[in-house]
């Protein structure tokens, strides 16, 4: 099963898809904060437009240093950017790159976990009890060497989220294929079999550093691409067992 938000007209809708299914349920309120409840609302998939599956309490966390394939590692304690709430967009909006990030982005695609519940030093062994499911995370950077690593993640719009959160007991983080294409040009791809860190391992790192509340993204691990984003560009990411998203590179005003 997914769990989608969506808007048909003016109000975001949450909701539950079925695999293999082109009806949205509606579902009252936030499945996240209650009980997952029908509302007797039904929805065709193609009329809706999705959003980010969650808008986090407080923050997003990317595990920007667990990269596919890496030789260098992580370390004891990996390298996280925190971004916040104000940083997420839906699967299909547009990255901004602001004024004085140097007309560029650079982009990792990864696998995100939702946590439903509130996390401090959680095991490995634990996580699966305290997240709500899987879904793709994009953490995008953008600045030279005078902008600062907290800044050049904490941007409005430097965090895609989507296409929807998959809740399945059986879906494997550890053996899923990560990629993005660039304008139609396939540029990275990867298996999260190849993460220094398992995805467990990362989530329970971060919940080591600091307290994860319902509705926070951690991005585990994923793939970073060579070459950063400029406007006009369109960057496609997909994650095998989750969906795809994309997401058109624009200017910001200011």
């Amino acid at each position: 099963m997914k769990i989608v938000r969506f808007r048909i007209d003016a109000h975001p809708i949450y909701g539950a898809l079925e695999d293999g299914s082109e009806r949205i349920v509606a579902l009252k309120g936030d499945p996240l904060f209650q009980k997952a409840e029908p509302s007797g609302q039904l929805y065709n998939l193609e009329e809706a437009r999705l959003l980010s599956p969650v808008i986090p309490r407080s923050k997003a966390v990317s595990c920007c240093a667990n990269l596919a394939g890496s030789a260098a590692g992580v370390g004891q304690w990996p390298q996280v950017g925190i971004k916040p709430n104000t940083a997420v967009i839906g699967p299909d909006d547009p990255i901004a790159i602001p004024a004085w990030g140097g007309g560029t982005a650079r982009a990792f695609v990864g696998l995100a976990a939702v946590a439903k519940t509130i996390c401090k030093n959680v095991t490995p062994e634990q996580v699966e009890s305290v997240i709500a499911g899987w879904t793709i995370g994009v953490d995008f950077a953008s600045g030279g060497e005078d902008i600062s690593f907290s800044q050049a993640r904490a941007w409005d719009t430097s965090a895609a989220i989507g296409p929807w959160i998959v809740v399945d007991p059986g879906f494997n983080p550890d053996a899923v294929t990560i990629s993005a294409s660039v304008s139609g040009q396939e540029v990275a791809s990867a298996s999260s079999a190849d993460f220094p860190l398992k995805a467990a391992e990362a989530f329970a790192k971060v919940s080591a550093m600091m307290t994860l509340l319902p509705g926070d993204l951690v991005i585990v691990g994923g793939v970073e691409l060579a070459q950063p984003l400029s406007a006009g560009e369109r960057l496609k990411s997909v994650i095998t067992g989750v969906g795809q998203m994309d997401n058109m590179v624009v200017s910001a005003n200011r």
